[in-house]
Parts: C-alpha cells; sequence; structure tokens
C-alpha cells in the first residue's frame, strides 16, 4: 500500500471513530458538501482579482489620480471660474490624439441631476455613496473610479475619474463571464471529487461481486476485506462471511458424512464377499451366490462412485493441465467403440477439432466416458459424436437413437440417484450416479451440460467445455 493508500485509510478510521461519519449516508453527505464548498471557493477565488467587481482604489492609484486633480481644483480656485468649466477643457485636451484614451474627468456637483450622466456613470455613482472611501470598477474597457469629494468656497462636489483599460483579463475570468463557462468550470473542479465518491461507494461493492464470483464457482473462502469500508458495507461483509463460514461447514460435514458411510459400507461388503467366496467352496455354485454376487458387485461400484462424487463435490481448485481435446478424449472414443461393437452397436465422432483445453484429465475423461456408456447402455444400434467449436467453447454433443427421456425429466437426470421409470431404471444396470459425476466435472471446470430428447428420437446430451 502506497503513502496515498495509507493516508486515505488513515482519514477513514478517523471519521469511522464518529457514527455519522462511519455510515454510507454520512460520508456522501460529507462529501457532496465538501465538492460544493470547493467549487463555491474556487469561483470567489477566481473572481477576486477580478477589475469588473467593486473595490477600493489602491492607495497608489489614488494618489496618482489626486495629483491630477487637485491642480485643476487649484486653477478653478485661482482664476474664479467652475470646475465644470476647468474639466471640460480637460477633457477637450485629452481628445487631442496624442492624449486620446488617457484620462476624463466628471464633474458631478451636489445638487446634479443623474439624467446628464452617462448610464454606465450613474450606475457606478449609485454604488459609491461613501464619500471618504473612494471606489473602482472596470466597466467594459473603462476603469471608473470615485468619487473624490471637492469643496470650494463656491463649490461642493465629487470628481469621478475615468481610464481606458489597457491590460487584457486574465484566461480565468473569460471563463466565468459567461453562464455555460461557470458551469463547465463547476463540472472541472467538481468531476475528480465525484469521481473518487463513486469509486469509493462501489470498490464494496465490487469486493461483493468478486466474493461473490468466488462463491459461484465453489470457492467458499471468506474475505476480511469486505468487511472494511462503511458500517453499511461493512456489517454486509460480516455477514457475508459469517454465511460462507456455515455454508462451508455445512457442505464439509454433509461431505464427511457421506465418506464416512461409503467406507464403513465397505467393510461389511468386504466380509459379505468373503462369506459368498467360503459359501461357493463348501457348497458348490448356484443361482442364489451368483444373485449375491451380482448384487455386491453393484453395491461397491455404488460406493466407488459415490466416493468420486463425494471427492468432487469437496475439491475447490483442481490440478489442471493444458491438452489438445484429441489427445485428452480420443482413448476415451476408442474403449467406447470396442464395448459398443461387443453388443453390436456402432459408434461414429467426426473430426476434432484443433483445441486446447485446460482441464483436470481424470476427470474429463470419467465426465465424457459416464455419458457415453449411458449412451451406449440405452441406444438401439448407433451413437454419434458430433464436436464443434463455438465461440470460446467445445461443445461435444453425444446422441444415441434410444427410447429418450421424458421432457420434465431431462433437467433431473444430473441429480445424484435420479433414475427414469420408463426405460431407463434399474433392470438396465447403473447405479444413477454416472451423469451426476458427469455435471459436476463440467461445473468444476466453468463448463455446462444439458440434455435434450432429438426429433427422430433418442437423446442428445451436450458437454459445453471453456477453450482455454
Amino acid at each position: 500500500m502506497g503513502r496515498l493508500g495509507r493516508s486515505r485509510q488513515r482519514i477513514w478510521q478517523a471519521m469511522s471513530r464518529f457514527p455519522f461519519f462511519s455510515r454510507l449516508y454520512g460520508r456522501v453527505f460529507v462529501i457532496f458538501w465538501l465538492t460544493l464548498l470547493l467549487v463555491l471557493a474556487a469561483v470567489i477565488w477566481a473572481q477576486r482579482g477580478d477589475p469588473r467587481s467593486l473595490h477600493p482604489v489602491p492607495i497608489s492609484e489614488q494618489a496618482h489620480i489626486t495629483d491630477q486633480l487637485n491642480p485643476l481644483v487649484a486653477i478653478a480656485a485661482a482664476r474664479d471660474i467652475p470646475i465644470a468649466t476647468v474639466v471640460a477643457r480637460h477633457n477637450q485636451h485629452r481628445g487631442h490624439r496624442h492624449n486620446r484614451g488617457k484620462n476624463t474627468l466628471y464633474w458631478v456637483p451636489k445638487a446634479a441631476r443623474l439624467d446628464d450622466f452617462p448610464s454606465e456613470l450613474r450606475r457606478f455613482m449609485s454604488q459609491t455613496t461613501e464619500a471618504d472611501k473612494p471606489m473602482q470598477r472596470l466597466v467594459r474597457r473603462t476603469m471608473l473610479a470615485g468619487p473624490f469629494p471637492v469643496m470650494t468656497e463656491k463649490e461642493q462636489g465629487a470628481l469621478y475619474h475615468a481610464r481606458r483599460w489597457q491590460p487584457r483579463l486574465p484566461f480565468v475570468l473569460k471563463i466565468l463571464e459567461k453562464p455555460q463557462h461557470l458551469l463547465i468550470v463547476t463540472m472541472l473542479v467538481s468531476t475528480p471529487l465525484l469521481l473518487w465518491l463513486a469509486h469509493t461507494l462501489t470498490r464494496p461493492a465490487r469486493r461483493f461481486e468478486a466474493a461473490s464470483r468466488r462463491v459461484a464457482s465453489g470457492e467458499l473462502v471468506t474475505d476480511p476485506e469486505l468487511e472494511r469500508g462503511p458500517r453499511e458495507f461493512s456489517e454486509a461483509g460480516k455477514g457475508f462471511n459469517h454465511m460462507i463460514r456455515a455454508v462451508n461447514q455445512m457442505v464439509t460435514g454433509q461431505q464427511q458424512l457421506v465418506s464416512d458411510i461409503s467406507h464403513e459400507l465397505r467393510s461389511p461388503l468386504t466380509r459379505l464377499q468373503m462369506a459368498r467366496a467360503l459359501a461357493e467352496r463348501e457348497l458348490g455354485q448356484s443361482d442364489t451366490l451368483a444373485r449375491i454376487e451380482r448384487e455386491a458387485s453393484q453395491l461397491e461400484a455404488l460406493i466407488a462412485e459415490l466416493l468420486t462424487l463425494s471427492k468432487l463435490q469437496a475439491q475447490g481448485q483442481l490440478e489442471r493441465a493444458s491438452v489438445s481435446a484429441e489427445s485428452l478424449w480420443q482413448p476415451v472414443v476408442d474403449d467406447a467403440c470396442f464395448e459398443a461393437n461387443q453388443q453390436g452397436k456402432q459408434v461414429t465422432v467426426n473430426t476434432w477439432p484443433s483445441a486446447m483445453l485446460s482441464v483436470n484429465v481424470r476427470l474429463a475423461c470419467s465426465a465424457l466416458d459416464n455419458v457415453l456408456r449411458n449412451a451406449i447402455r440405452y441406444a438401439d444400434a448407433h451413437i454419434v459424436i458430433d464436436v464443434q467449436t463455438d465461440s470460446n467453447m467445445l461443445l461435444i454433443c453425444v446422441c444415441d437413437d434410444g427410447p429418450g427421456v421424458p421432457e420434465s425429466m431431462l433437467v433431473d437426470i444430473f441429480r445424484p440417484f435420479y433414475r427414469v421409470s420408463a426405460a431407463r431404471d434399474r433392470q438396465s444396470g447403473g447405479t444413477g450416479l454416472g451423469l451426476a459425476i458427469t455435471a459436476q466435472a463440467v461445473q468444476q471446470h466453468g463448463g455446462q451440460v444439458v440434455a435434450q430428447n432429438r426429433p427422430t428420437g433418442g437423446l442428445v446430451v451436450t458437454l459445453r467445455w471453456p477453450i482455454s
């Protein structure tokens, strides 16, 4: 964790000491208002140096203007002429091409009518009523300053100074000239904070998403990171981890019980087989002893497959190897062809695509082998294996021409010990665990297995394997 991450974690820890900040709504409220305050502060800071706003005349500028006004007032008093005349001559002289755009003065007697002055000056005079505090403001390209009070023996009033503004406005102030510009600035200032807020709020949700994906893939492992963050998420994380521990304990206990029962059943089964062998040695062969042998063999196969299913369900991360589809399953197909030929049936398979898979070899072979044996057992004469690729998946379709399965039972045939009473029952052999082992193995590899009836009769079992 970097220095920034540690600082952020210390800030959240300090905030979590207060109940308001430890709640999600409290953090959203604080971050929202913090964003607004920062935006407002940025706008106020940008407008502090705006010459278009009313602000006091700097002392140096005030002294410079006073130095220009005092000689004019002195001339009016010495020559006994109105100040308005002296100001008019000054403005006429300003109109000369050598002095154009420098200074303009406005004389406002105490009882003057404001309608006789330009609208910009009238608006400025209405805002500057304090005679002892000259103010200035930029209006368009003219800087207005005043009032500068003047009092002689004959006249009383105030002088206002106007000069042309030469410097250009800063880029930041030009942005704030129009409402749409201010909106853009607000969005630019608030976007990083809002993105950080969204990241802060969605990070616990992403942790929950990743944890749920792990649970869906069979990894019943707790995540301490879920118990961090706002109280709403931390409490939900604690409950989620508690649920995982409870489910893990329940599943582990159930699998251990099945495994223990299967191991315990093997001891009396072994003694039963030994007793049958001793009886056959003493009494010779008989139909009863042959029946006992068949039932004992079927029970042993059931226990073996039950142990396989229990281990497969308990196994989270499989030891996998990268192999091609042909090298993986072609030996399984060859064995199925030999077994089908012994029963007078035929197995055909198309060309294997050049696809590489990351699989547990033993479980992948067992998955396809169980489906093929099931198809050979119920097929009338022909089994077809159709292999093709679809996007990033490898599809293996095993089709038989047998009686098929009722539509309502197509999903249930992959459940342990489920049997179809119509055509696929105990008389046909099997333990009812083969397709369950196939479904579990395919799901452990991130694939899917589905069954459907053929329109021409028979069953199609499709195994979808992810291609590495």
